[in-house]
């Protein structure tokens, strides 16, 4: 279903919409009149290249896969339910997969939760976009970057694993809450030295069989070592509960790391290694954390 309205009243529309428990909306938003649609796969269709998709709150079913394979930029209303009160959580749930091919490069998500995987490809290729941008976003389940694939993720939350296959990504500010598993390594797959994380928390999770990669002012609450088998890797000015800093792994630089941190004091309320909207995961105060980081300010 479509409708074109001038975008102030659409967008007045979406907010109205979730405060009376009506059906989620989304706008569509470019060159000529916005419009309205209530289901997501027919505004991806109908949306062109470069356009904005603003979704309100609440949850998005798609049937089969969410395919992106024109650069858009979708806006949601946040993944907080203190941030999004009035809105509600803007989430989207397929029944596939999420599927951003490289014919997406240049897409950005903001402000959604993702309840399914997301794939970079088709699964028969086509999964080397550049250019995209994650920011405030939420991934409840596995997330899969491609080989030449460039990505920047800045401020969401990990559920589940994030692999790299080759690709570059630059993790700032994020939340890494999976411990891992014999099958699924939290964060790993970065092989060809692509992974670079700054400022970012990392709860019992772990880096794997990523060769070369950047760790900067990061926390990791695990028991042992938070980083295996990357040769290479160089780690600055990292806050660390395990006595060792590498295992199975020929580090590269490695300065200004503090090893055997008390996991509890460590957070300010964080009690089970699995993050929620209520656990406050900032330092708690005296922590050899707080103005350790490179640039002056806070690990993590």
């Amino acid at each position: 279903m479509t409708h074109r309205l001038p975008l102030l009243g659409l967008m007045a529309l979406l907010a109205a919409g979730t405060a009376h428990a009506q059906l989620p909306r989304i706008v569509v938003q470019g060159t000529g009149m916005p419009e309205v649609f209530t289901d997501l796969s027919t505004a991806v269709a109908a949306a062109m290249p470069d356009d904005h998709l603003y979704l309100s709150g609440g949850n998005f079913d798609v049937a089969g896969d969410l395919v992106v394979g024109k650069t858009l930029h979708f806006v949601g209303a946040g993944i907080h339910p203190d941030s999004s009160s009035v809105t509600g959580v803007t989430s989207i749930t397929t029944t596939g997969e999420t599927q951003v091919l490289t014919s997406g490069s240049g897409s950005t998500f903001t402000g959604i939760k993702f309840m399914d995987r997301m794939e970079y490809g088709d699964g028969s290729g086509n999964g080397a976009p550049t250019g995209i941008l994650f920011q405030r976003c939420e991934f409840v389940t596995q997330v899969n970057l491609g080989e030449f694939s460039e990505t920047v993720i800045d401020e969401c939350i990990f559920r589940h694993r994030l692999y790299g296959y080759d690709g570059t990504a630059l993790v700032k500010r994020s939340i890494f809450t999976y411990y891992g598993n014999g099958t699924h390594q939290p964060i790993g797959s970065f092989s060809t030295g692509g992974l670079t994380m700054d400022h970012c928390t990392v709860i019992g999770g772990r880096v794997s069989n990523c060769a070369n990669a950047t760790l900067t002012n990061c926390v990791f609450s695990r028991d042992n070592a938070p980083v295996w088998q990357s040769n290479g890797v160089t780690m600055t000015n990292n806050l660390c509960v395990s006595p060792n800093l590498t295992s199975n792994t020929t580090p590269g630089a490695t300065i200004g790391n503090v090893l055997n941190a008390d996991p509890a004091t460590l957070f300010v309320n964080e009690t089970n290694d699995n993050y929620e909207v209520t656990d406050d995961i900032h330092l708690t105060p005296g922590n050899v954390g707080i103005g350790m980081a490179t640039d002056g300010t806070n690990v993590g």
